[in-house]
């Protein structure tokens, strides 16, 4: 039941740990360089998407958008983490309060989320974990928002993406990318939010 979910999650988890190892991934982010200002003043635009289970392939091919925001709490140890999606005119906002503590903890909704870095406009994000019963990955790429419609920069990026997701073991038969005509400001469209509470895993 849900402690298999919980183990197989795990070792799901391992086993993306072990491939990124291998897959020529960037840099990956650990506190205190995760909660930097780099990273906390600046929205982040989805540019390429993959996933490995049939929801999640179901989202990366829908998708017209998406933008995340990361705003600092008082307490410098504590952060809120706003991700806003878009699917034809319905916007999905979903808001996660993050705890930096540097004790391995469990996420409420029992996944994980490893964000890499390979240059000051680029952030790349792998979040693992159990979706309505169902084990499966979501590849990220995000651009800083500004720096997200440069063509020729994303063609050229999309050749690595790709090579970098099939080696990871992504589907790479659909996947999200942004062609630069998508809503920019998902906050237009309608939205339904919910909320989540999570904890980071340093």
């Amino acid at each position: 039941t849900m402690q298999v979910l919980f183990r197989a999650a795990l070792l799901l988890l391992l086993l993306s740990t072990s491939a990124a190892e291998h897959c020529d991934m960037p840099e990956k982010l650990l506190p205190p360089v995760c909660l930097s200002a780099q990273i906390m003043e600046s929205r982040w635009v989805l540019v390429e998407a993959f996933s490995d289970y049939p929801q999640g392939i179901d989202l990366v091919r829908y998708a017209n958008s998406s933008v995340v925001e990361v705003e600092t709490r008082s307490n410098n140890k504590t952060f809120l983490l706003v991700e806003r999606n878009c699917y034809g005119s319905v916007c999905g906002a979903s808001y996660s309060q993050v705890e930096y503590d540097g004790v391995v903890s469990v996420y409420d909704d029992q996944g994980r989320a490893d964000f890499y870095q390979s240059c000051p406009d680029c952030l790349l994000g792998i979040y693992s974990g159990i979706f309505e019963g169902t084990l499966g990955r979501m590849l990220l790429f995000y651009r800083k928002e500004g720096k997200h419609q440069d063509a020729d920069n994303l063609k050229a990026a999309a050749v690595v993406h790709k090579k970098m997701a099939e080696c990871l073991k992504f589907d790479v038969s659909t996947w999200f990318t942004y062609d630069g005509a998508a809503d920019k400001n998902p906050e237009n469209c309608k939205c339904y939010e919910h909320s989540i509470l999570q904890k980071i895993i340093s």
